[in-house]
């Protein structure tokens, strides 16, 4: 029997309106703590994104409306040094899988 090397999974957080307007990209914690500020769970510090939840981004206030798991068919490399992604807060990363959090206006 062959040996197939296992590709690991690296995610990015895909932001979206419900009516198509990208409104973040984030590839790390850090930026999820800072934009998203998820409560952490006291048991196990884990933190949650679900459908039904408020969030702030920029002051704009959003509910949680869908979410998707997007699993690529090849790694993204984004370390090439060719341009930026003005959606994130932080430099990108390479990435073979997306969660789609869809959000619609809570106002």
């Amino acid at each position: 029997m062959t040996q197939q090397k296992l590709e690991r999974l690296f995610a990015r957080i895909l932001i979206q309106h419900v009516n198509g307007a990208t409104i973040c990209y984030l590839y790390n914690r850090e930026a999820l703590d800072a934009v998203l500020n998820i409560e952490r769970h006291e048991y196990d510090k884990s933190q949650f994104i679900e459908i039904g939840n408020e969030l702030t981004i920029e002051d704009k206030k959003y509910r949680v409306a869908g979410i998707n798991f997007k699993m690529e068919d090849h790694l993204n490399e984004m370390g090439h040094g060719f341009g930026i992604n003005v959606y994130s807060p932080t430099d990108p990363t390479d990435f073979n899988c997306q969660i789609g959090v869809f959000v619609e206006n809570l106002d």
